[in-house]
């Protein structure tokens, strides 16, 4: 797949490769665990006409949408199952991703943001 989830002491990196990274415009996320406000598996359909910056053709979503008044870091091709980080205090208001295994994801998240 072409995003993978790095864990550090403080923080996680959403990393974007191939064209998944090109479609997005960005290589990867930053995201403080003290940011982490929630973490949920949902079904996140999208309309192809929200405002953003990257890309949206069919089903799939890549880079920066704007949703409300915030700005949302988005990155998938199937809007099921789809890891959603709502987050305070951060450039962006939710990063939503696909990726594999996304149980075991968010609970590793939230292991995480028990420990920060």
């Amino acid at each position: 797949m072409s995003r993978t989830v790095e864990y550090m002491n403080d923080r996680l990196i959403l990393h974007l490769s191939g064209l998944t990274s090109a479609a997005a415009l960005k290589r990867q996320v930053d995201i403080p665990f003290k940011s982490i406000k929630k973490v949920s598996i949902e079904d996140f359909k999208l309309s192809m006409f929200q405002f953003r910056v990257g890309t949206s053709v069919a089903d799939i979503r890549e880079g920066r949408f704007l949703i409300g008044n915030r700005w949302c870091f988005i990155s998938y091709e199937n809007h099921k199952d789809v890891v959603v980080l709502e987050l305070e205090g951060h450039e962006f208001g939710k990063v939503v991703f696909q990726i594999d295994h996304p149980e075991e994801i968010k609970e590793r998240i939230m292991e995480q943001t028990v420990k920060s």
